[in-house]
Order: structure tokens, then C-alpha cells, then sequence
């Protein structure tokens, strides 16, 4: 067995879990030994627009039509670009209730949109180290890594 995406890391705090559908900020402090936590929530429409930018625009602009083949019409969802501007509108402003800056996710005009943020890292979990059970659970659950 190989490795499998689990999500990524946005900068030192953020962290994305692909399977639980999450996005969260765990900041903590050793001198004070206080924690902060904070996590948002992804409807299916969201999740698969932020992961598929992610994937693919984080050094390239993704074009407008290519998401909404892969992340509508694959879906058998009918794409327009007012869906786009919603989902993209409501994902920002999540992003920002973490402490992203407002154009983590950036529209360059007449080609697309591109992750603006340079310090974001897949996050990968050896398939051999997780317990039976989990892997038979991930293996009907997890489509949206692979």
C-alpha cells in the first residue's frame, strides 16, 4: 500500500482534513500553555472546489471551465458562473473567519484562479500504519482524495 492524501497544512496553524470535511485553526502557545481552536464546516460543493484548487492552483491558474467540468458537470451538477461567484464567495469568506487573507483563493481576470498563498503543504498518511478497520471505512468513504 502507498500513501494517501489527508489533507494539507496553511501555514503553521491551518489545517485541512480532507475526510472529516474541515477546516481548522489550532493555535497554541508553550509559554502559556493555552490553546485556541477554531473549525469550519464544507458542504460537498465547497469541499471539492477547495480541494481540486489546492491540488491543482497552487502554482497554476485553474480556468474557469475546467471547474466547472470537474467540480459540476463530473458531479452531474449543471455549472454557471453565478455558482461559481457563490461558492468561491462563501469559501473566502470561511477562510477569512481562520485568519486568511481575503485573496487566498484570486481571480485573475479572463483566465481563472489561482491559490494565493505560498506556504501551503499536502499532508500525506502511510496506508500501512492505519489500523484494519480504518482503512476498510476510509476505502468506502474517501473518494474525494483520490
Amino acid at each position: 500500500m502507498g500513501y494517501r492524501l489527508y489533507g494539507f497544512m496553511i501555514g503553521d496553524e491551518i489545517h485541512f482534513d480532507i475526510s472529516n470535511r474541515r477546516l481548522y485553526r489550532l493555535s497554541g502557545s508553550h509559554n502559556d500553555k493555552s490553546v485556541a481552536f477554531a473549525s469550519i464546516y464544507f458542504n460537498e460543493t465547497m469541499l471539492r472546489l477547495f480541494l481540486y484548487l489546492l491540488e491543482h492552483g497552487r502554482k497554476k491558474v485553474v480556468a474557469k471551465e475546467e471547474l466547472f467540468e470537474k467540480i459540476w458537470e463530473d458531479n452531474n451538477l449543471s455549472p454557471s458562473t453565478q455558482r461559481l461567484w457563490q461558492v468561491l464567495h462563501n469559501l473566502n469568506n470561511k477562510l477569512n473567519l481562520l485568519g486568511l487573507p481575503e485573496d487566498f483563493i484570486r481571480n485573475i481576470r479572463g483566465h481563472g484562479y489561482i491559490i494565493n498563498y505560498q506556504d501551503v503543504i499536502p499532508v500525506y498518511y502511510r496506508m500501512s500504519e492505519l489500523p484494519a478497520h480504518s482503512v476498510k471505512k476510509k476505502e468506502k468513504s474517501d473518494t474525494l482524495s483520490e
